[in-house]
């Protein structure tokens, strides 16, 4: 409570407490560490409000709302929250893989059973915890914590001058994320396994069906993964010509590609051929993520019928 004068303003501190962590009767918290962080946060209050008062001599007093306004943005600036800044800078940034980045964000609000996360918590321990609980994701282990560490030196850049430094620790700075190690050719199908798939007879108008023929599809068209397949447009002369979307920003020729249409999959390039673009997959599937996720979900039918484990899209 911050009183001025005659008028009165409830300070939230954000600390929610069940009826077993909290006694009517005295009026206090049973919980030890919500009560840590209750009075830590009082003590913070008080040193902010100390310092506005010694910064406000003269003019006419603020009444307990506006002084309250005034503690509160100046702890803020103080003690950055991770979630709410993360969700911010992805709003702002213009990236191809802000969906990722709210992935981490869940699976970090999991590890935690919280969404809120100050950036003093991330410790070289605390890094070491949540990589520990992502033992069993070697992949989620490099991305994420990656993420997370990218995340962290965008605010020290925005928040950090000269004059003021608002985060004073850099965690990665003796912690590494880890990186991810693949097994030679552990996603790499064998001649037999290969044929297993082309060979497979879909029943018709299933999702096994779109994934089968969208299989051939890739395998004679270089590769082509799931998201320029249902993007690409442009078909000249019988050659198929675009812009990988994956590494297009990142490559001085901006991953242009080139592919003839081989006349194995000619069938296939008429079954699904579409108007606007060059296959027709974009009229049933709003994105290219839920275009992707629908042929895993057919990959995975025919996987469990030719026997081979985890077989997905590009």
């Amino acid at each position: 409570m911050v009183r001025q004068g005659k008028t009165r303003q409830r300070v939230k501190t954000g600390v929610r407490l069940n009826e077993q962590e909290y006694s009517p009767k005295t009026k206090k918290i049973k919980s030890i560490e919500k009560a840590r962080i209750v009075e830590k946060l009082r003590l913070d209050l008080i040193d902010n409000m100390s310092n506005l008062a010694a910064g406000s001599m003269t003019g006419a007093p603020d009444d307990a709302h506006t002084i309250t306004k005034k503690i509160i943005k100046k702890q803020e600036k103080k003690e950055l929250e991770f979630f709410a800044y993360a969700e911010d800078w992805v709003s702002r940034a213009k990236i191809k893989g802000a969906k990722n980045y709210l992935t981490m964000l869940n699976t970090l609000e999991k590890f935690l059973e919280c969404r809120k996360l100050f950036f003093q918590e991330i410790t070289v321990t605390f890094l070491k915890d949540f990589e520990a609980f992502l033992d069993d994701r070697p992949r989620a282990q490099s991305l994420y914590i990656g993420q997370m560490r990218h995340i962290f030196r965008e605010a020290m850049l925005e928040y950090n001058t000269d004059d003021e430094i608002v985060i004073k620790n850099d965690p990665f700075l003796r912690y590494k994320a880890p990186k991810q190690v693949l097994k030679k050719g552990v996603r790499a199908l064998s001649l037999d396994q290969l044929m297993k798939v082309v060979n497979y007879q879909p029943k018709k108008n299933t999702l096994a069906e779109l994934a089968h023929d969208c299989f051939i599809l890739s395998f004679c068209l270089m590769g082509i993964n799931s998201v320029d397949m249902y993007q690409v447009s442009c078909l000249e002369n019988g050659t198929i010509k675009y812009k990988r979307t994956k590494t297009r920003d990142r490559r001085s020729d901006e991953a242009y590609i080139e592919v003839k249409v081989h006349p194995y999959i000619q069938p296939l390039m008429e079954k699904w051929k579409g108007e606007d673009r060059i296959f027709r997959f974009y009229k049933k599937y709003y994105c290219a993520e839920c275009f992707n996720q629908n042929l895993n979900i057919g990959l995975k039918t025919i996987g469990k019928a030719v026997g081979i484990n985890k077989l997905q899209f590009y």
